[in-house]
């Protein structure tokens, strides 16, 4: 799944957590991010600020479910997850099996995930993290291949607890 259309279709708290955790904590990236979107509509940067905090971010959700905006989406989703979620990746692919740096970066992902060690990550995962949350997060890890992996598409197809299908 792209990553504007997770945008479109994670719930509303889901995507409000994301876009106030990044305006808070990143507001370098926050600010890049709208000047870019900005630069699609061409609106100037300024303009978009001086929007009451709700409605940037209403304007900014609606701007990042679009498809022109699918690297900038996904460049979002990748910094929240690897910096505010980065013990969730370490838990995950570690119950994977999968080498990492210790940090949830991955060099060589596998060509087959293990179906056991998958539904124990799966299950862990919704155990710790708002279903929203988890269901984000597996969709960007489907996405860290070409084709991602069949016994994960399984998942995310079937799996009753995966919001964004």
């Amino acid at each position: 799944m792209k990553s504007h259309v997770i945008f479109q279709k994670a719930d509303e708290e889901t995507v409000n957590g994301i876009l106030s955790w990044l305006r808070n904590q990143e507001r370098g990236l926050y600010r890049v991010a709208l000047r870019d979107l900005g630069k699609l509509k061409k609106l100037r940067l300024q303009f978009i600020q001086q929007k009451p905090v709700a409605e940037q971010l209403s304007w900014l959700r609606k701007m990042l479910s679009w498809k022109p905006a699918n690297d900038i989406a996904g460049n979002l989703l990748q910094v929240w997850l690897l910096r505010k979620h980065e013990q969730m990746l370490v838990n995950f692919i570690t119950t994977l099996g999968i080498e990492h740096d210790g940090h949830g970066v991955v060099n060589e992902l596998p060509d087959a995930l293990d179906p056991e060690k998958l539904k124990e990550a799966v299950d862990a995962l919704f155990a710790a993290y708002p279903a929203g949350v988890a269901s984000i997060y597996l969709q960007m890890f489907q996405n860290q291949t070409e084709t991602g992996w069949e016994a994960l598409a399984f998942v995310l197809e079937n799996d009753p607890r995966v919001t964004i299908r």
